[in-house]
């Protein structure tokens, strides 16, 4: 109860948004779906690209134009490159099969971009590319069919990731929850080394009931009224 069964949303920061939406609409196909001022957060907009039930969803603000990037710190210089910790190395989407992962290589080479692969991974079949902004980007499939725990879990990495026997028949089998029905309240927090580094101002969401942060922060109306 309560597990999370599938990406929601993706969120990458750039920019130049019309460049990333039309790379993702026009060159990977996927649709979009919002585009909007970012709730809650001064002089920034994002937008929705769909794919299936879920989505990628670009930032752009003033600050992250400022920002320069930097090979190996703030992103990959090849799919499997080296970046700081905490920082996404590549981007990887689904298709079914290897005939649609042909299909979107067919696509993406239409409007003039390389592509390498498909490469065998024994669980799945990919093609690699770089999108805009160096964002390194995969398409894969695993033609439906689940990753063999016991094939695929190499005890020798098991032993340098510093994983016990113990630890690993945890980690693959993790324990039940029963809900409390949202009663578990926040643990106290370390302002002097937060989880979040909150503009200035808005530490005092820290010290807010769960029901305070839901009546404050919530904005659901969308920009555009539409007359059906």
């Amino acid at each position: 109860m309560g597990l999370p069964n599938g990406v929601h949303h993706l969120a990458i920061c750039t920019k130049d948004i019309k460049k990333q939406i039309e790379f993702f609409s026009q060159v990977v196909g996927m649709e979009l779906v919002a585009l909007y001022w970012m709730h809650g957060v001064d002089k920034t907009f994002h937008g929705f690209v769909k794919m299936g039930n879920s989505s990628i969803a670009f930032v752009q603000s003033p600050e992250i134009g400022e920002i320069q990037p930097q090979v190996g710190v703030s992103h990959a210089a090849w799919t499997a490159a080296p970046v700081a910790a905490g920082v996404m190395q590549h981007l990887a989407l689904n298709v079914d099969n290897v005939e649609d992962l042909l299909a979107i290589r067919d696509r993406v080479r239409t409007h003039g971009h390389w592509v390498m692969g498909p490469i065998d991974h024994g669980f799945c079949k990919s093609i690699y590319l770089a999108a805009p902004e160096g964002i390194m980007l995969e398409f894969s499939t695993s033609e439906g069919k689940p990753i063999d725990a016991e094939a695929w879990i190499d005890p020798e990495v098991v032993r340098l990731a510093g994983i016990s026997l113990a630890d690993l028949d945890c980690f693959k089998n993790p324990p039940e929850f029963e809900s409390r029905d949202g009663a578990v309240k926040n643990p106290p927090v370390d302002l002097a080394n937060p989880p979040m580094q909150f503009p200035p101002g808005r530490e005092r969401i820290y010290s807010m009931s769960d029901e305070e942060v839901t009546a404050r922060l919530s904005e659901t109306t969308p920009p555009v009224t539409v007359k059906r």
